[in-house]
């Protein structure tokens, strides 16, 4: 192959060399053939004739040129195109949604619940309604017809972002459904858990749960509301190990 390339380059150059100068290229390649140089000369004829076959196959050659750089860049993978807002707070997809539910702590877990990973959480000024883009998120839907869904629901033409201080993100299997809430509340920090459970379950506690443990990377990505005895202020956000909870900066989508 790089015999071939250079063979290409080597022609392609002699093609070029032809088209500028004839005269100097038939004086360096063909007059040490002749025995009087200067009376076997070509004429200018002979010399336009040359250029333009030189012409010829410099552009032969950039046709070939630009038809494999063409090639090459289409055969280039496309570029990403650029994360949305909502993908650079919360990930890509499945967009996040807000689940609807007046959420307060449940006091114990339920063992027979699965406990999911929290992956992130953002204040909100329910007062202000801040950040604002939260109200405007589709509602999660839960799957199946559980009785169990976290929370209540809001009363009257309330949200349940209308007094919640803050949200979880969490990503549960497509078959489960958030269930529960365990929220303990110091001056120094806010502890919480969130569990799920299959969303219809068949004769309560007893069922097994263990499914939805460790979340999912293709089910929904769930933003649950709240509500805290008062405003999160400075307070850290930890799992109930004391882990702390990842901070999602807000980004206001446009």
């Amino acid at each position: 192959m790089s015999f071939l390339v250079f063979a290409a380059a080597l022609l392609a150059v002699f093609f070029l060399w032809g088209l500028i100068s004839p005269r100097s290229q038939w004086r360096v390649l063909a007059s040490w053939l002749r025995r009087n140089p200067d009376a076997s000369e070509p004429g200018s004829t002979a010399y336009a004739f040359h250029r333009i076959l030189s012409g010829l196959g410099v552009g032969t050659f950039l046709t070939i040129a630009v038809v494999a750089v063409m090639s090459f860049i289409g055969s280039l993978p496309a570029p990403e195109p650029p994360k949305t807002a909502l993908q650079q707070m919360w990930g890509t997809a499945p967009s996040p949604v807000i689940v609807d539910r007046v959420v307060q702590s449940s006091g114990v877990a339920n063992p027979s619940f699965a406990p999911q990973p929290i992956l992130g959480y953002q204040r909100f000024d329910n007062v202000t309604h801040q950040p604002r883009y939260l109200v405007y998120l589709d509602t999660y839907d839960a799957p199946g017809a559980s009785d169990t869904l976290i929370g209540r629901e809001p009363t009257g033409d309330f949200a349940a972002l209308d007094s919640a201080e803050l949200v979880l993100n969490v990503r549960v299997k497509p078959q489960c459904a958030p269930v529960e809430a365990v929220v303990i509340e110091t001056p120094e920090a806010v502890q919480v858990s969130i569990s799920s459970a299959l969303a219809a379950p068949v004769g309560g506690d007893a069922v097994s749960h263990e499914f939805c443990a460790g979340g999912s990377t293709v089910g929904p990505s769930l933003l649950i509301p709240i509500d805290l005895a008062e405003p999160l202020g400075e307070r850290a956000v930890q799992t109930l190990d004391g882990t702390a909870v990842r901070h999602v900066p807000v980004i206001e989508p446009r």
